[in-house]
């Protein structure tokens, strides 16, 4: 404390750098002491005020990353036991088994199985490479293609370069899913969904042609917005949506 110490010296008669025009009574003295003190007192006490506001703020800000990751957590969870999936994947197994087609069942087990075993295993992870996500989302791809022999299809351009980057956990099989879910898949009107990375970019781009489903229920946006939070909570970029009258696209950044 720098003006009470100059008061402290100035009492017990120490040599200071500067000097005052007039002598000071004793009363004078502490008075100015008293003065001085009160005012550090109240600049330190603005400090602490400030300083405390920040880190609450940051204790904050970790708290609702905490959450919003829990929320992403638990949404993947409902995900690994969709029920719409789940009934879809038996269905189609129990089709394969009945057809006798022992080859093509056995490898549409052994990918329903790969995918759970992704989603498990990546459960409590916050990211993972754009490799591993991508060849789930090739066994991913490979189910729906059973489901949809005609009318489906997807396209990818990922350069090799960004193979190691990361996104979230099940973020591009999301936005895959968003578009079936969503738009009609038809051989006279086939799906295309096209993925797209190039190191130029730093992201990963989803797109698809626009053929909404006329009876479709209207989107809710959950995992959409779940992914926005996440990337904006670990990174603070943003992802991109860009929607026209004939395509649907979801940019999500690499990190």
């Amino acid at each position: 404390m720098l003006l009470t110490s100059a008061c402290v010296a100035l009492i017990t008669g120490l040599h200071l750098p500067f000097a005052f025009d007039r002598s000071f009574t004793a009363r004078e003295f502490l008075q100015l002491w008293i003065v001085t003190l009160l005012v550090e007192v109240t600049l330190y006490s603005v400090v602490f005020m400030v300083d405390y506001a920040l880190v609450a703020r940051a204790v904050l800000r970790a708290e609702r990353g905490k959450a919003h990751q829990a929320q992403f957590r638990y949404m993947k969870l409902k995900q690994q036991v969709n029920p719409h999936f789940l009934f879809n994947s038996l269905n189609i197994l129990d089709c394969l088994v009945c057809e006798q087609r022992t080859e093509q069942a056995s490898a549409y087990i052994h990918k329903l199985a790969g995918i759970y075993r992704y989603m498990l295993q990546n459960e409590e992870e916050t990211l993972v490479r754009l490799r591993e996500e991508m060849a789930f989302v090739g066994m991913y791809v490979d189910l729906l293609q059973v489901r949809f022999p005609e009318g489906f299809r997807v396209e990818t351009d990922i350069s090799d370069e960004v193979m190691n980057r990361h996104v979230l956990p099940c973020s591009v099989q999301l936005l895959i899913e968003n578009a079936i879910k969503h738009n009609s898949v038809g051989a006279d009107r086939p799906l295309v969904i096209r993925i797209v990375a190039e190191a130029e970019a730093e992201a990963v781009t989803v797109s698809n042609n626009l053929q909404l489903k006329v009876s479709g229920n209207p989107s809710t946006r959950v995992g959409l917005n779940y992914i926005r939070q996440q990337y904006l909570d670990l990174s603070g970029i943003p992802i991109g949506i860009r929607r026209t009258d004939t395509e649907y696209c979801v940019t999500l950044p690499l990190l």
